[in-house]
């Protein structure tokens, strides 16, 4: 309620609180005004299939995830498991004819020079010993061996060696992968 200039109270209503007018024309000719556009609703037939086709692909990015894991395990467990050619490369002998990585990397030869033959350098079968974790037990018995003694063995951490010496042949050690 307001007052006038005369200080007459009445109701006075202006254009943006009354909204806007109605259409006298269309008011007459007895049309309705539209209605807002609203969301259009998806059908039940159409929400079957979205959620099929969620379901489906969640099933598949699952599936697909296993199998990724399983050939990514599958390549780390063989770049791993070689640690006879990882031995051989650290100490830059792979590829030689003295010290050979057999058995798909599961063992290591090694043919020392003798007297009376040639083979491989005594500070390369030694990097090799050193680089697969040989015990000092193991290398003092490899040093200690005589050609009287035979073939020797000794193990350590998922490892088997075997060796023999001979003046004139050399020291010749075989080491197998155990586990």
């Amino acid at each position: 309620m307001t007052t006038d200039d005369h200080g007459v109270s009445g109701v006075h209503a202006t254009v943006a609180e009354a909204g806007p007018a109605p259409d006298p024309v269309a008011a007459s000719a007895g049309a309705s005004t539209p209605a807002p556009a609203s969301a259009r609703a998806f059908s039940t037939r159409e929400l079957r299939i979205g959620g099929a086709a969620l379901g489906l692909g969640a099933v598949v990015g699952v599936i697909a995830s296993l199998l990724v894991a399983s050939v990514a395990g599958s390549i780390g467990s063989l770049v791993a498991a070689n640690p006879m050619a990882d031995a051989a490369a650290a100490c830059d002998v792979e590829g030689g004819l003295w010290i050979t990585v057999g058995d798909e990397g599961r063992s290591i030869t090694m043919d020392g020079e003798g007297e009376e033959s040639v083979g491989a350098d005594y500070a390369d079968m030694a990097c090799i010993l050193n680089e697969l974790g040989t015990p000092d037990s193991v290398i003092s018995r490899i040093d200690t061996t005589r050609a009287l003694d035979g073939r020797q063995t000794g193990t350590w951490d998922g490892y088997s060696a075997s060796w023999g010496y001979h003046p004139d042949n050399g020291l010749d050690i075989v080491i197998d992968v155990t586990k």
